[in-house]
């Protein structure tokens, strides 16, 4: 199983994270961008953004983690990620940069990377945490048909709401029903 280039569709492509992309991941990676997610300040200087490209390239070698990043038409529209992969439950996060979002890439990478983490990762499932207040995130995850399996609160300054999804292996598994469980 390779994981350095994962092909979305004809205008999308995944690539592992590496340093060509250090000046774009620091330059988009803003305030805006990390309102859902659990960082209480984007990188301050581009030396934050290559130590954790460097982080990110390491565990892709150990196997914990994978960071892509996001083309669109090969212009870099964000990063996405599979994370803490020797638990058998791991999490899935993205973001997208401001000026591609709204496009409906981010709903085809999640679609594709989770049925992808599914199909090529020895996991149970996948967790997709959502802060409740991102509605974009929340209502492309509900496509896939997903409802709630847990709700909790992460951070130690900024505070998210976390609503955590979950992709298992079996569709036919008590995690597909459409009910909550709390």
């Amino acid at each position: 199983m390779s994981f350095e280039c994962v092909r979305i569709d004809g205008q999308i492509k995944l690539v592992s994270i590496c340093l060509n992309y250090a000046q774009e991941v620091f330059d988009t990676f803003d305030k805006d961008i990390i309102e859902f997610l659990p960082l209480d300040e984007p990188p301050q200087n581009i030396d934050e953004t290559i130590s954790f490209i460097n982080s990110s390239m390491e565990q892709g070698r150990k196997g914990t983690d994978y960071v892509w990043t996001i083309l669109h038409n090969e212009e870099f529209a964000g990063c996405c990620g599979i994370h803490s992969i020797q638990t058998k439950q791991p999490h899935f996060g993205l973001w997208i940069r401001k000026e591609m979002q709204g496009k409906g890439l981010g709903k085809k990478v999640v679609h594709h990377m989770l049925a992808w983490g599914i199909e090529n990762l020895d996991v149970e499932y996948i967790k997709y945490p959502v802060d409740n207040r991102n509605k974009r995130s929340t209502q492309l995850i509900r496509d896939l048909g997903l409802s709630i399996h847990d709700t909790y609160e992460i951070g130690t300054g900024k505070k998210l709401q976390v609503d955590e999804y979950r992709y298992y292996k079996s569709k036919s598994s008590s995690s597909m029903k459409q009910n909550k469980d709390r």
